[in-house]
């Protein structure tokens, strides 16, 4: 029924649509990183902010297969550093903003794994997204990093659907990422400004959770989590960075 049901394994039952909405709260962090060859050496520190986070998405679904399509918008501030042993609050004007899409190709397998009514699937990811960090040092130095990156990555996910009117999905995401960043520096003392353009490469992995309850025929409540871990390296810039999401939202199956 409603939302698990047109996910449901109905042999030769037509594509179904869903679509889902849903906001919530973004935290990012982020560390330099001093050495990127292995092992690599990243600052104790992190730049630690948070905000809200919006997600769109839409799938198109048949019992073995599922195209989807994500957009998503944040943004994060009240931004402090973390040095493990103290906390220092930084300027107001420290920020970082984020616009990603993503696009989803995923099979799942005709027999249920281990228990009756859970499914494995595997599929490709592409993601594209453009951020843009801001932050400001010694009241006068403001550094503004914009990065546009796009990434391939595998999936490996899991669902359930035994219960009627509830779903649950799992995933595991890896993939590699390139990057063009652009550094720039604004020193309002001297009035001086410089930029630095460069490519560059990295890699992320997503751990992700997703949660429905059907309040409807046709429409439920959701709840979801993402874990997410990157690292980027420019020629004169290299970085670690974490991302952590929860979710709520409503999902509809017409």
């Amino acid at each position: 029924m409603l939302v698990a049901l047109p996910i449901t394994a109905r042999a030769q039952s037509p594509p179904s649509v869903v679509w889902r909405a849903s906001a919530g709260y973004d935290q990012f962090a982020f560390r330099d990183v001093a050495k990127s060859r292995p092992p690599v050496d990243a600052s104790p520190v992190r730049w630690r902010g948070r905000g809200p986070i919006v997600t769109f998405e839409y799938e198109r679904v048949r019992p073995l297969r599922l195209l989807q399509v994500e957009v998503s918008a944040s943004t994060a501030g009240d931004f402090q550093y973390e040095t493990g042993v103290g906390v220092a609050a930084r300027p107001r004007g420290d920020s970082a903003s984020f616009v990603e899409g993503h696009y989803d190709y995923r099979r799942y397998l005709a027999r249920p794994i281990v228990v009756r009514g859970l499914s494995a699937g595997v599929g490709v990811r592409g993601i594209g997204e453009r951020r843009l960090l801001r932050h400001h040092f010694d009241d006068h130095i403001e550094l503004t990093e914009t990065n546009v990156a796009s990434s391939i990555a595998a999936v490996a996910s899991l669902r359930f659907r035994r219960i009627d009117r509830v779903a649950i999905d799992a995933e595991w995401t890896n993939g590699a990422t390139l990057a063009r960043g652009r550094q720039r520096h604004v020193d309002a003392v001297i009035n001086g400004v410089s930029e630095i353009a460069s490519w560059g490469g990295g890699w992320l992995t997503d751990v992700a959770a997703r949660a429905e309850l059907g309040v409807a025929r046709h429409a439920a409540v959701l709840v979801s989590y993402l874990r997410r871990g990157e690292g980027r390296l420019f020629d004169l810039r290299a970085y670690t960075a974490e991302r952590r999401r929860v979710m709520v939202g409503v999902t509809y199956a017409p």
